[in-house]
């Protein structure tokens, strides 16, 4: 038996709550998606756009095409849209990373010349090449950007097998950042870039993030991410279990299913809590009426994210607990958008199978119209008038952040209070 210091080293290569997947051999439930990237990006010009809602596994799926794609001598170039950086500055990072990628791998002498010719990246690139990476300058345009990189781009030595993702396009709320974009998407395509570039953004469609030229769309082949199968969440959990030696029953993989509901991240963090946990022990079976299984989803509990954990505390912790309980009415619906008289139906379906305390409908209808409160963590909001539109539907409501519904159905778990339905798929 392989001592708890390896068990756990092999956990962390099967579940990754935190990180993104890097590698096919743990990227589950994507091979139709990862192989038609793989084939864009190998044999075809267009720009493919992974989106989709947060926490469906979409960088991880762009780092893994992006890797296997990429020259085995180096790493992808990955750069992110952060809160208040301006597009400008993230592409004068991915073409400081380019450079260095190009002075690393090529040959120097050869790049010294072509810069020495073509020196409008930055007069002091060609006396200092051979030294030291030269800074690139401040990009003043977009089109001083598109012609900087395009230089890179000339000088690498396998660019064709380069590839950049952009991640978090969302983070975008400045026009001008977004017009930015679009150029380099259309510039990539008409003057034929070697690099291969991979956007990532929250969004249905790519009109919502740049569609400022309508010329744009047809440079870009779109994917969108579904929420993965409940098979495809237990299969992440029951291997890592395998390989550490534990097995687990099936009711509690189905449990780990519903409350994931389609999003991997909750397969991670359940899986490495419940089987850290058994390891420890030196348990080697878990099921759902074990303290093993409490104890990891008290743990899940205190280590999902802190957002979600936040907005969840912030509206429930009044002292009185329908508020809890109209939630948990909320999260055990797997309709992402549900009526006020739907939601409060479901409520008291849910109180009469618990002994909660009684509660007036217009009691549960006060409380439901505080959650979108920023007091109350603004937990819920009305559900848009259609996609893309600023105006909403005052008698439908979801959950604002959509892992939600599954921290939710974990504060639940934590309480004994089963929430959700195995859906099909």
């Amino acid at each position: 038996m392989i001592d708890h210091e390896e068990r756990l080293q092999t956990l962390a290569r099967y579940v990754s709550p935190t990180n993104p997947i890097r590698t096919t051999e743990f990227l589950r439930g994507r091979d139709e998606e990862l192989t038609n990237l793989e084939q864009e990006l190998r044999y075809f010009q267009g720009i493919p756009f992974i989106f989709g809602n947060r926490g469906v596994g979409k960088t991880s799926l762009a780092r893994t095409v992006a890797q296997q794609i990429t020259s085995s001598e180096y790493e992808h170039v990955y750069a992110v849209c952060g809160p208040g950086v301006g597009m400008l500055s993230v592409l004068q990072g991915i073409g400081q990373d380019l450079l260095r990628i190009a002075l690393r791998y090529g040959n120097v002498q050869e790049l010294t010349k072509k810069v020495e010719v073509n020196i409008s990246i930055n007069p002091s690139v060609k006396i200092s090449i051979e030294k030291k990476l030269p800074q690139l300058p401040e990009l003043p345009n977009a089109n001083a950007a598109v012609r900087i990189l395009k230089e890179i781009d000339d000088l690498l030595p396998a660019n064709k097998k380069t590839v950049v993702i952009i991640d978090e396009l969302e983070e975008l709320k400045d026009d001008a950042d977004r017009k930015t974009l679009a150029f380099l998407v259309k510039q990539a395509g008409d003057q034929e870039f070697g690099v291969r570039f991979l956007l990532v953004g929250i969004a249905e469609n790519v009109q919502q993030l740049i569609g400022a030229h309508q010329s744009v769309p047809r440079y870009i082949k779109e994917m969108s991410l579904s929420p993965l199968t409940p098979q495809v969440l237990m299969d992440i959990v029951a291997d890592a279990a395998t390989h550490v030696g534990i097995r687990m029953d099936q009711e509690l993989l189905y449990r780990i299913a519903i409350i994931g509901n389609g999003y991997p991240h909750f397969a991670h963090l359940m899986g490495k809590t419940i089987l850290t946990e058994a390891i420890v022990a030196g348990v080697d079976h878990v099921t759902l009426d074990t303290e093993i299984y409490e104890k990891g989803v008290a743990r899940a509990v205190k280590e999902s994210h802190e957002e979600l954990r936040m907005s969840y505390e912030a509206a429930t912790q009044r002292g009185d607990s329908v508020y809890k309980h109209v939630l948990w009415a909320l999260a055990n619906k797997d309709v992402v958008d549900l009526l006020i008289d739907d939601w409060i139906r479901a409520y008291e379906e849910l109180a009469r199978h618990h002994p909660w305390p009684e509660v007036e409908e217009r009691r549960v209808r006060n409380v439901i119209s505080r959650l979108n409160q920023s007091r109350y963590g603004a937990i819920v909001t009305n559900t848009p008038l259609k996609y893309g539109s600023h105006e909403r539907r005052n008698r439908y409501k979801r959950f604002s952040h959509n892992l939600m519904r599954g921290h939710v159905r974990l504060q639940a778990e934590k309480e004994r209070v089963h929430l959700g339905h195995l859906r099909a798929g």
